[in-house]
């Protein structure tokens, strides 16, 4: 081989062998883009970059309703809960059940099946009129309080949990 005709092989050899990496690295890059993308860690939109914490965070918020100023305490719903009791109000009662809680319908059926029997006021004296803050966060909130129970025939600790909703409400997430 000439000498002319060897630098042209070499270059050609070498040129391919770029090519070749650079498609290996560029499919690569691609894979993991679109990974993100699909994840919605990148925008979909070409060069596909990396979201920032920020943009992130207002994307996928952690805590739900984290950042929404209180409007009723759960001491209040609670309030609102015993109250609708002894009134005898179901929908009143319903209404401070959290609609977001996996409990939800659960609750309701309890609520309408103590109703339909007239057992609201029965009810109503197993919840004492102060609840005690066991945790709370900026979400969600445990309170415990103390009933004395027929059954056993002595006073047992149960607990009650709230969520906030959107407007800034605590509702009763569990009973």
């Amino acid at each position: 081989m000439t000498k002319n005709l060897k630098k042209i092989f070499i270059g050609a050899l070498l040129a391919v062998f770029l090519i070749v990496i650079g498609g290996v690295s560029l499919n690569y890059w691609m894979a993991k883009k679109m990974d993100k993308v699909v994840l919605g860690l990148a925008s979909p939109i070409f060069p596909y970059p990396d979201y920032t914490e920020e943009e992130l965070a207002d994307m996928y918020p952690q805590i739900k309703n984290a950042d929404v100023a209180t409007r009723v305490t759960p001491e209040e719903t609670y309030a609102k809960f015993r109250q609708a009791l002894k009134d005898n109000n179901l929908e009143m009662a319903i209404d401070q059940l959290s609609k977001d809680s996996g409990s939800y319908k659960e609750n309701k059926d309890a609520l309408t099946n103590f109703f339909d029997k007239k057992k609201f006021k029965e009810l109503f004296l197993h919840y004492p009129e102060i609840i005690n803050r066991a945790s709370i966060d900026e979400s969600i909130a445990q309170y415990d309080y103390e009933y004395y129970s027929e059954e056993y025939k002595k006073k047992l600790i149960s607990s009650i949990s709230f969520l906030k909703d959107s407007n800034g409400d605590w509702k009763i997430g569990s009973l």
